[in-house]
């Protein structure tokens, strides 16, 4: 083989490879990294949660929101790309790609266009609160726990 063959094929495999790697990227642009596969699930008990913070629930991807008035759950989940947002110190930040949210889930600044939503949140017969993903509610909204 030449010299200017093995270069030619050498080129013309680096050019596939990068059209392979930045197609991959713009379809995960494209769909978001998570769902729901289950609509409802528990949380706990009210006394688990501290008063006047946000507590983050990993595997659900949730902020769940506690003060002496009731309780409320926001997704943790960008609405711009699905990112897996982060708690500041006056709100939420995105770490992929900067999209800040006040502590009511409103957009300030960034990429995402749409607010946080706020979930249904309820009692179970033992006590234990229940979010539902299927019931948005408004940022205001509030379970009353005692």
């Amino acid at each position: 083989m030449k010299r200017r063959q093995f270069f030619k094929r050498i080129s013309i495999g680096l050019a596939s490879l990068a059209g392979i790697l930045a197609s991959v990227s713009l379809l995960r642009q494209i769909f978001p990294r998570s769902s729901y596969e289950n609509k409802r699930f528990k949380l706990g008990k009210p006394n688990q949660f501290a008063i006047n913070d946000f507590t983050f629930i990993p595997d659900q991807k949730l902020y769940v929101y506690r003060d002496n008035s009731g309780m409320k759950a926001v997704s943790a989940i960008c609405t711009h790309l699905g990112c897996v947002i982060e708690k500041s110190t006056d709100g939420f930040e995105c770490p992929c790609h900067g999209s800040c949210f006040d502590t009511s889930g409103r957009v300030l600044s960034g990429a995402a266009t749409k607010d946080l939503p706020w979930y249904h949140l309820y009692k179970d017969n033992d006590g234990q609160i229940i979010v539902d993903l299927k019931k948005i509610e408004d940022c205001d909204y509030k379970l009353q726990v005692s």
